[in-house]
């Protein structure tokens, strides 16, 4: 019986989508947000992504993020837009979902400690603002990096 157990758990560790160290981003599920009418010129977009093994660098961080918005385009025409990136954390595991239970509610704002990036753009304004954080393991920023595009702003 034993015998069996082991590799069972072996193939299970395999298929709940472990990383085995390699850096992956992929979308939250059930976290976008729209703000604002359609009747309304300009909606607000919001997507969260989770990072997993994230470069310490706050560059390759930067261009991490940026690769990962060309590489996956979001419809920008009449919308402003924020991605926001997350790190995992015991707080945040990588299944994570909101969760608005009535006595007990978790949502993304609750977990700002672990948003290490955010991209922030629209059509009328198309040049893209990068914003990286290299933070603590408590959630404390350590450094903060912004760029306009390839820019880095003071």
């Amino acid at each position: 019986m034993s015998v069996f157990f082991i590799p069972l758990s072996l193939i299970g560790c395999t298929e709940s989508g472990e990383s085995n160290g390699e850096t992956k981003v992929f979308e939250i599920a059930d976290t976008e947000e729209i703000v604002g009418r359609k009747s309304e010129e300009v909606l607000t977009l919001r997507k969260h992504y989770m990072i997993l093994n994230p470069p310490r660098g706050l560059t390759d961080l930067k261009d991490l993020v940026e690769g990962y918005a060309k590489d996956h385009p979001v419809e920008s025409e009449g919308r402003f837009l924020h991605l926001s990136f997350y790190r995992e954390s015991g707080d945040l595991p990588r299944d994570w979902r909101p969760d608005e239970g009535y006595m007990n509610t978790d949502r993304l704002e609750h977990h700002k400690s672990d948003l290490i990036a955010s991209i922030t753009w629209s059509d009328a304004q198309p040049e893209k603002e990068y914003d990286v954080y290299g933070k603590s393991e408590e959630g404390k920023i350590l450094k903060r990096m912004r760029f306009v595009e390839d820019r880095l702003v003071r």
